[in-house]
């Protein structure tokens, strides 16, 4: 059995989905985006959602910067929602930046997974995510506490699913791949990645016949942990 755990943190222990869309409706009301453009505040939600969720891609595959991810993802929003250049609002990226991470919600049965596992093994992180943001939501959803060791893609200078990124992490934690276990929710970033650079990896998933390994086994929710460990 392994020492030391691995988790991604969006989507399978922070609530990416819930805590965006509650900070996109409360920025459809700041700004009061119903007056300059006939889009719903689920379209906006809708169409916000699919062009970040492209331009992290892009940011995975180095074809976009940090910056130009920040810059394009509510301004090409805003144009998909046909708001007039000139009546785009300012500040709604900065003002995203600094509420969705002091967002509290996790998926569930995550925490209780940590009480369980913090008391039988060392647990650690390893995410894709901006440095900032991800320190933030770990502060402000007290997860600080369950993580012995923080990896993160962009200090390390690659994105999952590179190898350097489980490398580096391999290397904070003082761990091996002998005692090592990786815990996530994406298919190509956590759990291939994971697998081609030599880990076992549980995948948190609602569909496991979309991919089959020997060294991957899935789960339909951190509670399953519990069992399993």
């Amino acid at each position: 059995m392994p020492k030391n755990l691995f988790f991604d943190l969006d989507h399978t222990i922070w609530d990416f989905d819930t805590n965006a869309n509650e900070t996109l409706r409360e920025l459809y009301d700041l700004y009061q985006l119903q007056f300059i453009s006939s889009k719903s505040v689920d379209d906006f939600i809708g169409i916000y959602t699919r062009v970040n969720h492209d331009l992290w891609a892009l940011y995975r595959q180095h074809r976009v910067t940090k910056e130009q991810l920040r810059e394009r993802r509510f301004r090409d929003t805003f144009r998909e929602m046909d708001v007039d250049e000139d009546e785009i609002p300012l500040g709604v990226e900065a003002e995203y930046i600094a509420i969705c991470p002091t967002k509290t919600a996790l998926l569930p049965g995550a925490r209780e997974a940590l009480d369980y596992l913090a008391g039988k093994y060392d647990l650690h992180l390893i995410t894709n995510g901006f440095a900032e943001s991800q320190r933030t939501k770990l502060r402000c959803s007290d997860l600080e506490k369950y993580f012995i060791t923080l990896t993160i893609s962009e200090e390390v200078g690659a994105q999952k699913p590179h190898p350097l990124v489980f490398e580096t992490a391999l290397k904070n934690a003082g761990s091996d791949l002998k005692t090592s276990h990786y815990v996530g929710d994406n298919l190509e970033a956590d759990v291939k990645g994971a697998i081609q650079s030599g880990w076992h990896a549980y995948w948190l998933t609602d569909d496991p016949s979309a991919f089959s390994n020997e060294k991957c086994t899935a789960i339909s929710s951190m509670l399953d942990l519990k069992e399993l460990f």
